[in-house]
């Protein structure tokens, strides 16, 4: 299938609600279908890449190691999926990693060409500005789930999400358990335990990666 610039970009969250004639001004600043194989990083500290990123194809976790060595995943980016918006606002340091979990298709805008093209476009720095004000919304709730649900909820809300986002009561899970767990903020035993008190109230069906919302 042929790759389109402007549906691509499209699929970015702060560019969904763009007319298509504003989103045809960022398709000569973006680079698109950078190829990643699976367990490659996209993006690390110090690599001196700013700017977004968004999955054409392919989903990648996004993760930070702390001094001890420990890794803690902070998100999961699928198709469609952007990371880094704030990078096209301001000059940033790269702290995360981000790493391919299945063969990645990557495409990209960098913060010097974007500033450049806002400057002479005062309407799109308006649509940025309100959008950024959704997505202001969505990681309160986020935040909030984290810190006053109980593990169950939390699990519970995140197959929903997946579900709606995915299209289907037939989830696939993109993320090791191990992983999912730490996104969660639950240990991996407590995952695997509520999964299977689920299951048992017949609310959901597992099979391997794949989860079946009753």
């Amino acid at each position: 299938m042929t790759h389109s610039p402007v549906a691509c970009i499209s699929k970015a969250t702060i560019f969904n609600n763009l007319p298509v004639k504003m989103i045809e001004k960022l398709v000569p600043i973006s680079t698109h279908q950078e190829y990643f194989p699976k367990g490659s990083i996209i993006r690390q500290p110090g690599d001196g890449k700013d700017g977004m990123i968004f999955l054409d194809q392919g989903s990648a976790k996004i993760y930070s190691i702390n001094e001890d060595g420990k890794e803690t995943v902070l998100g999961i980016l699928n198709k469609g999926d952007a990371d880094g918006q704030q990078n096209l606002f301001r000059d940033n340091i790269q702290e995360n990693f981000i790493e391919a979990l299945q063969d990645t298709y990557v495409c990209s805008i960098e913060r010097q060409d974007f500033q450049k093209l806002l400057k002479r476009t005062p309407d799109l720095a308006l649509n940025l500005l309100n959008s950024f004000g959704e997505q202001l919304v969505i990681i309160e709730t986020n935040s909030i789930r984290r810190n006053s649900m109980n593990a169950q909820e939390r699990i519970v809300a995140y197959l929903k999400d997946l579900s709606k986002k995915q299209g289907s009561n037939v989830i696939e899970l993109k993320l090791k358990k191990k992983d999912l767990a730490s996104y969660l903020g639950i240990t991996p035993e407590t995952l695997s335990r509520k999964l299977k008190k689920l299951q048992k109230e017949n609310r959901i069906k597992i099979s391997g990666r794949r989860i079946i919302l009753l």
